[in-house]
């Protein structure tokens, strides 16, 4: 795994890494598994809420068999939080494995479904076999995190074409597992190649894709929060899960009127490697009288949290 390197080749700069709390490092090597996103917000909070919150799990690099399956049961598991799965590869015990997907991190207010969340980190995708041809990348994973996360390397070629954004994705909330004839999902790749060594794309507000190629990595999920400025799917968004199996589509929850605007959101890819974390900051708490009734010596208080989330992928 490596920080966030971008088409050209080049590491996310090491102080954007550590204003994040990051814990990456450059590694420049073919292989390699996308790391997850980063972002923060802060909102003030006027009254109780009940809120909710996913912890992404990492991605496994891996294998569960040394025969080539695409059974769910049987493939290597993605990170908890909507990751894809990835078919197993086996060779040699010099030349195996193969990586799944991470999970998002994300928090909702209210209800605990995909469509009730209002801030979200993106996960990185997987990568193929670490056994490279000499200095080839026959198949990176793409950071997960920003707006818009990364696609994925084949051959070494970055693929920017099939990412996800704030509008669009393998599905809503899922990143897209291992499929032996190509993806399920008609914006997906159509074309598999190679028997085995597919591997699974990260989660986040929507999850990434996978090349569902044996010298192919995965795109990661972006990451996405309820701000004054977010672009908010409009109608019923899909969630098909991870095989696109699945069929629940509702509208997005919440408005830029229902007073859960993030403010000062920073966003930033492929900081972090490990399990997702979330912090939570009260930054200021007032509480004052907000009605007054002296014949009752009664008194009602408003109470104002001002928090600060951080979340990783």
């Amino acid at each position: 795994m490596s920080a966030h390197i971008d088409k050209n080749g080049k590491c996310i700069n090491d102080a954007l890494i550590a204003i994040a709390n990051g814990n990456t490092k450059c590694n420049l090597v073919g292989s390699r598994g996308g790391a997850g996103g980063y972002i923060s917000g802060i909102i003030k909070l006027s009254h109780r809420i009940t809120a909710f919150a996913t912890i992404g799990g990492q991605g496994i690099y891996g294998i569960t068999s040394t025969f080539s399956t695409y059974d769910c049961d049987k493939m290597v598991k993605g990170g908890y939080g909507g990751r894809g799965y990835a078919s197993n590869f086996f060779d040699s015990y010099s030349n195996y494995g193969s990586g799944s997907g991470g999970g998002q991190t994300a928090v909702k207010f209210l209800s605990n479904d995909l469509w009730h969340r209002v801030i979200v980190a993106g996960a990185g995708g997987g990568s193929d076999n670490i056994y490279s041809y000499g200095n080839t990348d026959d198949g990176s994973g793409g950071s997960g995190g920003d707006f818009t996360a990364q696609g994925f390397w084949v051959d070494g070629v970055l693929n920017s074409e099939k990412i996800a954004n704030s509008t669009f994705g393998f599905t809503f909330g899922a990143g897209e597992s291992a499929q032996q004839n190509g993806s399920k999902n008609p914006n997906g790749v159509q074309e598999a190649r190679g028997a085995s060594d597919k591997v699974g794309a990260g989660s986040g507000w929507f999850g990434g894709f996978s090349s569902h190629n044996g010298d192919g990595g995965s795109g990661g999920g972006s990451s996405w929060a309820l701000s004054a400025n977010a672009v908010i799917p409009q109608g019923n968004i899909d969630a098909k899960g991870s095989f696109f199996e699945e069929n629940e589509s509702h509208p997005y929850s919440f408005s830029l009127d229902d007073g859960y605007i993030f403010s000062d959101v920073k966003t930033y890819p492929g900081i972090w490697k490990g399990n997702g974390r979330l912090v939570i900051t009260i930054l200021d708490s007032i509480i004052y009288p907000s009605c007054v009734s002296i014949n009752r010596s009664h008194f009602s208080y408003f109470l104002l949290f001002i928090l600060f989330f951080e979340t990783h992928s």
